[in-house]
C-alpha cells in the first residue's frame, strides 16, 4: 500500500461514490477481536480520504452485511482458484478492495476493471505488482476483453463481480454474459445478486441519493441459464447456507437468524452464484 502523506479527496460522484460504504464497513471491521474479514489497508484508507464517513453511520449502514459478503466471496473463489491453478482473475469493479492481496497467491494473473477516476483513485493507494493489472473502463466497454484474451491463452479466466451488478439493468448484465461466454467458452462468473423484493427494501435503505439499485434475481439465479444456454449456475450459496455462514451468522441479529430458520423465501433474499459458460454458442433462450 502507497503511503499517503495528506488527505485525499476521493472526487467522486454517482455510482463510483458507492464503493466508499464497503470501504468503510471494513474499517469499522478493524477495530474488532475477530473480524469478519482482514483487511488492515482499509483503515488507513479511510483515514487518508477526505470524505464524510459518518454520514453512514448515521444512516445506520449495517457493517457487517458488507463484511460477509466479501468473506463468503472469498471463500468461494477461493475454493474455484484452489481446484484450478493457473486460473487468470478478472475483477468487475474492485474499488479500494483488497481481495488480489487476500487470493492474488491463487492466481496467475490479476486483472482489475473499474472506471478511469476509481482506477485514479486507487493507484494512489496500492503500489505496482507483477501479476496484478488494471483496466481503466466499464465492464461493459470491450477493452477489458482483448486484455484478458492476452493474458489466459491457456485456461479460460474467472470473473468477479462483488456489489457491481446491482447498478446494471438486466439487459446490460445479459450482453455482458453474452459476450463473455462468445469470447471466453469454458470461464466462470462468481458474482452476488439480492431478489426482487429485497432490492426494493436495499434502495430505501441507500445511504447515497445519487445512485439506485437496479438488478435482482429470483430464487436459484433461474434467470442465467435462460437468458443464455450455455451458462449454467455451478454453485447457488443463499443467505445462511451451511458451510459458508457457518462462522459468521453469529454477527447477525436474532431476527435475521430467525427469518433464514422459519422463512424459506430468506434465503433467496441475497445470493452468491457461480456460473459456468459451457461453450462458446452466442444464441440464447427467447
Amino acid at each position: 500500500m502507497v503511503a499517503n502523506s495528506e488527505q485525499v479527496n476521493p472526487q467522486l460522484a454517482g455510482v463510483p461514490e458507492t464503493l466508499l460504504i464497503p470501504l468503510w464497513a471494513r474499517a469499522m471491521e478493524q477495530s474488532r477481536r475477530d473480524p469478519l474479514i482482514v483487511d488492515p489497508a482499509s483503515a488507513k484508507i479511510v483515514q487518508a480520504l477526505n470524505y464524510d464517513f459518518d454520514r453512514f453511520r448515521r444512516k445506520r449502514v449495517e457493517t457487517e452485511n458488507f463484511c460477509v459478503r466479501s468473506r463468503v466471496m472469498d471463500d468461494v473463489v477461493s475454493q474455484i482458484l484452489t481446484a484450478r491453478p493457473g486460473t487468470t482473475v478478472v475483477e468487475f469493479g474492485p474499488g479500494l478492495d483488497t481481495r488480489f492481496q487476500r487470493l492474488g497467491h491463487l492466481a496467475t494473473n490479476w486483472l482489475e476493471v473499474d472506471l478511469p477516476e476509481v482506477i485514479a483513485l486507487r493507484d494512489r493507494f496500492f503500489t505496482p505488482h507483477a501479476a496484478r493489472r488494471t483496466v481503466a473502463c466499464s465492464m461493459l466497454d470491450e477493452h477489458w476483453l482483448d486484455v484478458c484474451g492476452s493474458l489466459c491463452s491457456e485456461q479460460p479466466p474467472l470473473l468477479i463481480a462483488e456489489g457491481v451488478f446491482y447498478f446494471f439493468s438486466d439487459t446490460e448484465i445479459r450482453e455482458l454474459l453474452g459476450a463473455i461466454g462468445h469470447r471466453f467458452p469454458n470461464s466462470s462468473f462468481v458474482f452476488d445478486a439480492v431478489s426482487p423484493w429485497y432490492l426494493k427494501f436495499s434502495n430505501l435503505r441507500h445511504p447515497l441519493t445519487t445512485s439506485r439499485l437496479q438488478f435482482s434475481l429470483g430464487p436459484g439465479a433461474a434467470e442465467i441459464p435462460d437468458w443464455h444456454s450455455n451458462w449454467q449456475i455451478q454453485q447457488y450459496v443463499g443467505y445462511g447456507d451451511s458451510p459458508w455462514y457457518d462462522s459468521v451468522m453469529h454477527r447477525f441479529p436474532w431476527w435475521k437468524r430467525a427469518a433464514v430458520r422459519l422463512l424459506p423465501v430468506a434465503r433467496h433474499a441475497f445470493m452468491i452464484v457461480h456460473a459456468a459458460a459451457k461453450n462458446d454458442s452466442p444464441e440464447t433462450n427467447e
